[in-house]
């Protein structure tokens, strides 16, 4: 083949490897100043603050959105809702209305339109008195309010979840997805970092042994179940009137699993039991902290921290002053000033 016809070939070949290098370069620049960033003090002292601040955001922008998604469609699916009622109502009335008056033997009743009517009317009247008894319960307009929305958001980070309130949008759904693979990283990681950056100063103490941690993990684990019987009598008195259900809406929370009997909850029964949770799973990642830095002391820098101190304490010193004493004798001498 003539070079003239590879010639093309050869220059996007070409301008393809420049290109790759290029990037190379780039990516290896921008890792090279991210890392530089990140190890740095002020970095380290403000990211705690920082990754709250980026969560709460997340977590309102979710909330926004599935609100956004799920506000006119629920809206749609209440009246529809209310209509096939009505319609299924007045349905029911003809049929028994047409059943009393033609379906009787040995017995002439004549009525008019008007009076048919008005006999419909009072079966329909009934009937909404009879479904006020039944435990009937109907699709609510406040259903994907905002706060509820901010409920569901934060449950799905959570991981707690709420089976009895899942989108029913196509856009939502998928949101949903992509929420939650962002969402719980970023939120069970700044929680792991703020426990850290809390319990590491405590478990860096020299007085602190193996068999101390030991004690510490049992006293954080009886305050864990301290604090779930806590939630659970807090949902029993003002929440539920179970007592058994409350506790196991509280352990359920608290573990991450989905809560039952869902319906029986208000938002603000959620919003509460979610916050509880919260600080549960700080408990739990506490506890596997702990637990971490009797077998793994050096995994979770804890022997490097206090090098790390102790070099600073030593450039911080000032080094000790010498003076040169001359005795009779003619021999010098050094002292300390």
């Amino acid at each position: 083949m003539p070079t003239s016809l590879l010639f093309p070939f050869h220059f996007i070949s070409n301008r393809l490897d420049n290109f790759n290098q290029d990037m190379l370069e780039r990516v290896k620049a921008s890792t090279s100043r991210l890392t530089s960033a990140t190890r740095s003090p002020c970095f380290q002292r403000w990211s705690p603050i920082l990754l709250i601040l980026l969560t709460t955001v997340f977590i309102l922008f979710g909330a926004t959105c599935f609100y956004l998604f799920e506000r006119d469609p629920q809206e749609m699916t209440v009246r529809k809702w209310y209509m096939n009622l009505a319609v299924e109502r007045r349905q029911f009335a003809r049929t028994i209305s047409s059943r009393i008056f033609n379906d009787t033997r040995n017995l002439l009743i004549i009525i008019d339109r008007e009076q048919t009517e008005r006999v419909q009317q009072l079966l329909v009247e009934s009937l909404k008195r009879y479904e006020d008894k039944l435990s009937i319960v109907p699709p609510s307009r406040r259903e994907w309010s905002w706060s509820s929305s901010f409920n569901f958001a934060y449950s799905l980070l959570l991981t707690v979840g709420g089976g009895f309130k899942v989108p029913v949008t196509i856009g939502a759904q998928i949101f949903a997805i992509f929420y939650c693979l962002i969402g719980i990283p970023l939120f069970y990681s700044t929680l792991a970092l703020i426990v850290y950056r809390l319990v590491s100063p405590a478990l860096m103490w020299p007085s602190l042994t193996r068999s101390r941690r030991f004690l510490l993990i049992l006293a954080v684990f009886g305050l864990f179940i301290l604090w779930t019987l806590l939630i659970g009598l807090c949902l029993y008195y003002q929440v539920l009137n179970d007592f058994w259900l409350s506790i196991f809406n509280a352990f359920s929370g608290s573990l991450t699993v989905q809560i039952p009997s869902p319906v029986q909850i208000t938002n603000c029964g959620i919003l509460f039991l979610n916050f509880a949770s919260t600080i549960s799973v700080s408990l739990l990642i506490l506890i596997l902290l702990v637990s971490l830095s009797v077998f793994f002391p050096k995994e979770l820098l804890l022997q490097q921290t206090n090098q790390a101190v102790e070099e600073k304490l030593e450039r911080l010193t000032p080094p000790p002053k010498f003076q040169v004493i001359v005795d009779e004798a003619g021999e010098s001498k050094l002292t300390a000033a």
